[in-house]
């Protein structure tokens, strides 16, 4: 098969896809960790590996990876950088430009970038641990290049593939790509059905019920080979608010998230929920009542791991705990499909998701610990609905009051949610009149003695 043709058939997946097949495979190559450093598009090519390491003298040295630049001389390469250290660039604009130059396609660091917005004007993909300000100069020397090389714990050769997107980078052993790419490309029929059989209102509980995706492994279904059977139409979400859930949820429709935290300070309950983020900078404020799910490691035979969004209620938020892990997700495209249909608020989740261009693009509220590609299938199993649950260091307890925006998430206890909004009601009160004083002309000293600022958070 030509280099043209796998890519081609590559840049059909992503990361997500990828990973299954490795998976299924026993491959590793799913990186945690790596993610896109400014919104940059997927990349998919050959591996140009280079090693970094520590300078331990004082000899002069030439600037790192610009011989590996320098040799490039294909249009499919992806510059692979190992041995970063923490708070130290092993990227830079200029050696992004002149990768540009070359034609090379983008750059996975094990490491660190710097001057990244460089990168970004030029188009150039950067994947990578994060972005600082200290340089590689007087500090790391380049020892090798295209050599195996150690990347987040994968084994990486020269000429191996990846494939990098919003979820991470994934490497494919290049003896094993035909393998790889024939189960993907399965896999990925089979979601797409998956989705189709969502869209059309057959229950997420039958849709995901085939352990390890067995039929990925048999002949093609009668629906992929264009089976004339008729599928049901939509028919919503029968199961609705209670008035009280409405009620509760409405106390707040005028709301946010920093508002809300100042009040249960003030009234010292514990609720901001720890590093967990939204997936996006939402507008709007997600409100709802709690349904509360508890994920355990994978019996054998493994147990179910989405089964339970058919009996979550129009406008309840979906709170998982899966123990702050972040290597395997528990939510992806399916069940954000499935979700939105449903007329489900939104989900938090203590752990990753995966698939996240299909919650950008539908505008489906996340709030995670962050996002990875490798499957929770076989890993993780459904061990509870509707009970204590914690999530960022916070407790919380069945039809509890989640309400999260751009700034986080935060829980708020059912029995005190009235007591709660108001307190709430007034520290924004508060603000508002602070910033009409301040935009009328006072200084901001005169408008928080007058509204008593230093108080609003203060403990009753």
């Amino acid at each position: 098969m030509s280099q043209c043709s796998i890519l081609e058939r590559l840049s059909a997946l992503d990361t997500n896809t990828v990973s299954d097949a490795l998976d299924f495979l026993n491959l590793q190559g799913a990186t945690y960790g790596l993610r896109p450093l400014w919104n940059c598009p997927k990349i998919i090519g050959r591996a140009s590996t280079v090693q970094l390491g520590p300078k331990t003298d004082t000899a002069p040295t030439t600037h790192l990876i610009t011989p590996v630049i320098s040799a490039v001389t294909t249009d499919d390469r992806i510059l692979v950088i190992a041995g970063g250290l923490d708070g130290i660039s092993c990227w830079g604009d200029i050696i992004a430009n002149a990768s540009k130059v070359k034609g090379i396609r983008g750059t996975v660091i094990d490491g660190m970038s710097r001057d990244i917005d460089g990168s970004r004007d030029v188009g150039y993909p950067v994947y990578g641990r994060g972005v600082t300000m200290i340089s590689a100069r007087n500090r790391m020397v380049q020892v090798d290049s295209g050599i195996p090389i150690q990347v987040r714990g994968v084994t990486v050769k020269q000429d191996d593939y990846v494939i990098a997107d919003n979820c991470g980078t994934v490497f494919i052993p290049a003896e094993r790509m035909e393998d790889v790419l024939d189960l993907g490309e399965r896999i990925n029929r089979r979601q797409n059905i998956m989705v189709q059989e969502v869209r059309a209102g057959k229950p997420v509980s039958e849709v995901m019920h085939d352990t390890k995706f067995d039929a990925i492994n048999k002949a093609q279904s009668s629906q992929e080979q264009g089976s004339s059977e008729v599928v049901p139409t939509f028919r919503g979400n029968p199961k609705r608010a209670s008035a009280e859930d409405e009620e509760l949820v409405a106390l707040f429709a005028d709301s946010d998230t920093p508002g809300v935290s100042d009040a249960l300070d003030k009234l010292g309950i514990p609720g901001q929920a720890f590093n967990i983020m939204p997936l996006t900078d939402y507008k709007k404020v997600t409100v709802g009542p709690a349904f509360t799910v508890r994920y355990v490691p994978a019996s054998n035979p493994p147990g179910s791991v989405g089964d339970f969004i058919d009996d979550v209620a129009v406008g309840d938020v979906v709170v998982i705990d899966n123990g702050g892990r972040t290597d395997c997700t528990v939510w992806g495209d399916i069940m954000t499909q499935y979700a939105g249909l449903r007329d489900i608020a939104g989900t938090v989740i203590d752990g990753v998701c995966r698939d996240v261009n299909r919650a950008i693009d539908d505008n489906y509220p996340l709030f995670t610990a962050g996002r990875w590609m490798r499957t929770g299938k076989d890993r993780v199993q459904v061990g509870g609905v509707n009970e204590s649950v914690g999530i960022g260091k916070v407790r919380v307890e069945p039809r509890d009051i989640v309400v999260a925006d751009a700034n986080g998430v935060v829980i708020v206890p059912r029995a005190r949610a009235r007591e709660v909004a108001e307190v709430a009601r007034k520290v924004e009160e508060s603000e508002d009149g602070i910033r009409e004083m301040i935009a009328g002309g006072a200084t901001i000293a005169e408008a928080r003695e007058k509204l008593g600022y230093h108080t609003l958070q203060r403990k009753a």
